[in-house]
């Protein structure tokens, strides 16, 4: 009967032992996957920062290249105008 209950305790004890290494695993696994998933949210955030830049960067360059269109297209009437026009 001793034997048998040393028995059980052992179990036990082996059973308690497995059961906190695993716990001690799955709290490592969740702390590495929380690291991995701030990583993740950092580059997706600075990929938009960049997207965003770049962007704002070619509105402003439409922007500067339509103003340019206009001037030459204003030089070109008045010079068109001025062929035309009659000269004194």
């Amino acid at each position: 009967m001793a034997e048998l209950k040393a028995q059980v305790e052992q179990a036990a004890s082996t059973l308690e032992k497995a059961i906190a290494e695993q716990t001690a695993r799955f709290e490592a696994a969740v702390s590495e996957l929380a690291t991995l998933q701030s990583k993740g949210v950092a580059q997706a955030n600075a990929f938009l920062e960049d997207a965003t830049r770049v962007a704002r960067e070619q509105i402003a360059f439409a922007e500067q290249l339509g103003s340019e269109w206009r001037k030459l297209v204003l030089a070109s009437a008045k010079t068109a105008g001025e062929m035309f026009a009659p000269k004194a």
